[in-house]
């Protein structure tokens, strides 16, 4: 929102009730939530004679940026979305994740777009009452992943000037994780193997998670001192949802070496997350001041390049891949894959980076955001329509991944 423009007004409901949310804010986040007390109904299960759990539903408005948002399309875009603890549901384009409550404990959550709507669906469930200042917590995550913020908006307008094409796919919104933490692990996780593993590894952290954490509010999928690893329903309108959240640095500060090593497969990783969760906790890094402190224009970024270059594991791509979940779009996290995409598409002999500069520079600062066009283009070809694709499939989303069609020229 600019500023001096009117706050706008959010819309909580709590199992069918109103509650009245008003918004104070600078962007499509909140800063401030003011929400009235109301009346929970419970209601009683007759198959099975148990109560259901309270659930709250709040809305986050679009307003100017209803005209490039597609939940669809800014979820279905990139590796992050197909990594637990995220589940995408195709029948109802519903993302459905654990989200953190203030007080770092977790909540079930699913986030849709209905039809003709101009709000954000963000409904919490099994929850007993959650807080206005907790409600924020949620609202501000959800924006993170979404990247709803006035930037971004700003951000896309431009791009999409740059590259009609992305105009007309609603293309813009890069999906990322809701905290600046679990985007760095996964970025580590990335690295130097292969996408099955990746995936592999992200759920045995987010299974680790749910050994380590007792959930006291919103109990996710049962009682986590009976964890079992066969699929709980957590309500009757959810896809099945058994594993824990994505582990924070809190939680990982607490555990060693070894057993990431061993109980999630990260092998070398293991040393480098262990490093960084621990730096965090010990206010070497002061991570909950990283993305906000610093000013978002291209003079930072190399200086934010360089400070995250330090740490042990951050090389050039996970340092560029860190940029692009921040909002800095210039460097390209460059991998196998992008020469490979640049080989097949581009038709480049031997790739180097100066050829991928070559390509993408002319779309300055937005280098990324193009080149990550180009990629899912490539893979829906390939694959069909990334958001209908079920999770059995994930793990050969590959440009080496072999297939019996071939890609039309």
């Amino acid at each position: 929102m600019e500023a001096g423009k009117t706050p706008r007004a959010l819309c909580s409901s709590v199992d069918g009730f109103r509650v009245l949310v008003s918004e104070h804010c600078r962007d499509f986040s909140c800063s401030t939530i003011y929400a009235q007390e109301c009346q929970k109904k419970m209601e009683t299960n007759s198959c099975e004679g148990e109560r259901k759990a309270h659930s709250m539903t709040l809305y986050i408005p679009l307003g100017e940026g209803r005209s490039t948002f597609n939940l669809e399309n800014a979820v279905c875009n990139h590796g992050f979305f197909m990594m637990a603890p995220n589940v995408w549901i195709p029948s109802t384009k519903t993302l459905q994740r654990p989200l953190r409550l203030a007080d770092s404990t977790s909540i079930l959550t699913s986030i849709s777009h209905p039809h003709n709507e101009n709000s954000i669906h963000v409904h919490l469930h099994r929850t007993e009452y959650v807080s206005p200042k907790e409600q924020q917590v949620i609202l501000d995550q959800v924006a993170r992943m979404l990247r709803l913020s006035d930037r971004d908006e700003m951000d896309v307008k431009h791009f999409h000037q740059l590259q009609p094409k992305a105009k007309n796919m609603r293309f813009g919104r890069i999906f990322r994780s809701p905290s600046i933490f679990e985007d760095m692990v996964k970025s580590i996780l990335l690295c130097n193997c292969t996408w099955r593993r990746t995936l592999d590894m992200a759920q045995a952290l987010c299974e680790l998670q749910f050994e380590l954490k007792d959930h006291k509010r919103g109990q996710m999928t049962g009682d986590s001192r009976n964890r079992s690893k066969t699929k709980i329903s957590v309500d009757e309108e959810l896809e099945y949802y058994s594993l824990g959240n994505f582990p924070n640095s809190m939680e990982l500060n607490v555990l060693d070496e070894e057993t990431l090593r061993n109980d999630c497969n990260l092998g070398y990783r293991a040393k480098i997350i262990i490093e960084l969760a621990r730096s965090i906790q010990n206010g070497e890094f002061q991570l909950n001041k990283f993305e906000k402190a610093l000013p978002m224009d291209a003079k930072s970024m190399p200086k934010i390049y360089k400070m995250l270059n330090k740490k042990r594991g951050f090389g050039p791509f996970v340092c560029a891949n860190v940029l692009m979940c921040i909002g800095y779009y210039e460097r390209i996290p460059t991998d196998t894959e992008t020469f490979r995409h640049i080989k097949e598409i581009h038709g480049r002999n031997k790739v180097t980076d100066k050829d991928v500069k070559e390509i993408y520079n002319k779309y300055a600062p937005f280098q990324c955001m193009a080149y990550w066009l180009e990629l899912c283009e490539y893979y829906q070809l390939k694959f069909g329509k990334l958001s209908e694709l079920p999770r059995s499939k994930y793990h050969t989303i590959t440009g080496s991944y072999k297939l019996c069609t071939s890609i039309p020229k």
